[in-house]
Parts: structure tokens; C-alpha cells; sequence
């Protein structure tokens, strides 16, 4: 199905093809051993697309084809791990009665948008039946900033994915996150995306051989998505120094209600969550 919101034009089928084409060949060069590391930067998005709706200008879900792959591959778990601003629905729907697909998803506080979303990205949405434990919210909020979304990585993300231990990460980054995106309100500049790639580089070193796909998701103001995007790679690739400044840093931040919000996210999963119990 598709919805008011999620509008196609004569070019959108062809695009959303390539764009999953390009996921799926990316994935494919990982685990056929020709690289540790992969960047699909691909439109148009997908990780709002559910595997019978379309949603936020996604038609087909990138990064969930790309994991399903992965599975049919003989990976035996694989995490994704979503900072776009907007809660990955559409990649949580698809495996949200699996226990082999941890789906992990950091993003603004914004419940549901309407029928083609009826997600709240709430923290008890938890999953269903074996997945039960395996979906895992973070809804942080509003001006987060980097100091808070790297909180949230290390206490909540990290821990989890220790437990979990996967075969294979995959990295769903959108900058819309950033301090100056007109679709979101969460703060983070280049230094919090830089953070957060060094973070998943270690987690993909640690649990998964290196391997690591990255998948391009939203990002809406163009010129600054491009450097907090560069920061991310620049993380991710564990460049001892950074190759670019921040041309408009730097913005003020207060973590202090972030980490509050944080830590009662981390009581409430250690209590419910049988996996993470003990933590």
C-alpha cells in the first residue's frame, strides 16, 4: 500500500530499485569477503517502508532487504543500528518476531505520524513472540545533542550489543539528527556524529570480524548533512584526525535531562527484557 505522504512519480520505481540494488550489492561485497566496510549512499530511504506499506517517502526498505540477505547468507545474528531523527518502523515491523535480528533504533520522540505509521517508537515496543526483547527504542529528547546521543550509545547501544553478539552490523545513519535540519530537533554536530562512527567501528571490530554496511537514510539540509555525513565516515573509518572542521559549530548543549531520560530507558529495558537482565 501506499499513502498520502509517501507520494510516486514516473521515475520512483525505477529509483527505489537502484536504491536497493545498490543496498543489496554493497552487503553482498561484505560477506563475499571483498571488504570489511560498505557505504550505500542510496535514494530514495527506506528503513520506513513495513514489508506491505510504504511510509515516509520509503517504497522498499534498503537496509531490511540488505539483512534479510545476510541471513540467507548463513549469518546467524545481525544488529541494525538506526540514528536517522525518525524511528526505523519499517526496518523494526519486518523483524519484529525474530530473535536474530536486533534492531536498535535512537531517535526524536515523535509517536506516530498516522495510518502508514501507526508506530510509536515508544519503549514498549519490544517485539513479538521470539522477538520479543529484540526491538529496542531509545526515544530521546528534543536537543539531545552530542554529549546525550553518545551517552545513549555507550550505555544503552554498547551493552546490547555485547549481549547479543552479532555475526554482522549494519549502520542506518541519516542527518537529520543534525543541529540544522528543518526535520528534526536533536542538535548533534559533526563531533557527536564522528563519536557515534568511532563507537560502531569498535562494535564491528569486536563482534562481527569488521564487518559493517552503511545505509543512507534521511538528511535534509543539504549542505551540512554533507559534513556530518563526511564526520560519520571519518569516525567509522578511525582517522586519527579529522579531515574537515565544522564550519557552524558550535552549538550549546545540556545533557543533564537527556541523561535522565537515558538512564530510565536503561532501568526499564534491564527490568523487561529478558536478554539484557543482569546488565
Amino acid at each position: 500500500m501506499v499513502c498520502d505522504g509517501t507520494v510516486l512519480n514516473p521515475g520512483s520505481w525505477g529509483a527505489a530499485l537502484l536504491a536497493v540494488g545498490t543496498t543489496l550489492s554493497a552487503m553482498k561485497h561484505v560477506l563475499d569477503g571483498h571488504g570489511k566496510i560498505a557505504y550505500a549512499l542510496v535514494r530514495p530511504p527506506g528503513h520506513h517502508a513495513q514489508p506491505t506499506m510504504a511510509d515516509g517517502y520509503c517504497f522498499l526498505n534498503n537496509a531490511g532487504l540488505a539483512v534479510q540477505l545476510a541471513l540467507n547468507s548463513g549469518c546467524g545474528k545481525v544488529v541494525v543500528i538506526d540514528i536517522d531523527v525518525h524511528y526505523g518502523n519499517g526496518t523494526a515491523e519486518g523483524f519484529y518476531r525474530s530473535n536474530k535480528v536486533l534492531t536498535i533504533s535512537l531517535h526524536m520522540n515523535h509517536g506516530s505520524w498516522g495510518p502508514s505509521h501507526p508506530q510509536n517508537g515508544t519503549v514498549d515496543e519490544l517485539g513479538e513472540g521470539e522477538g520479543f526483547g529484540y526491538n529496542l527504542n531509545i526515544p530521546l529528547p528534543n536537543g539531545t545533542g552530542d554529549r546525550g546521543y553518545v551517552h545513549a550509545m555507550t550505555e544503552l547501544v554498547v551493552p546490547a550489543i555485547q549481549k547479543f553478539e552479532p555475526n554482522m552490523i549494519v549502520l542506518v545513519v541519516g542527518q537529520d539528527s543534525s543541529a540544522f535540519d528543518p526535520n528534526g530537533r536533536q542538535c548533534l554536530t559533526m563531533d557527536g556524529y564522528r563519536e557515534m562512527g568511532r563507537i560502531v567501528r569498535s562494535l564491528a571490530d569486536r563482534y562481527s570480524g569488521g564487518r559493517l554496511l552503511i545505509v543512507q537514510e534521511g538528511g535534509y539540509h543539504v549542505t551540512y548533512s554533507a559534513y556530518c555525513l563526511h564526520a560519520t565516515l571519518e569516525g567509522v573509518l578511525n582517522l586519527p584526525l579529522a579531515l574537515l572542521s565544522d564550519p557552524i559549530a558550535y552549538y550549546p548543549e545540556d545533557e543533564a535531562f537527556p541523561v535522565k531520560v537515558i538512564e530510565s530507558i536503561k532501568q526499564y529495558q534491564n527490568d523487561v527484557i529478558p536478554f539484557l537482565k543482569g546488565s
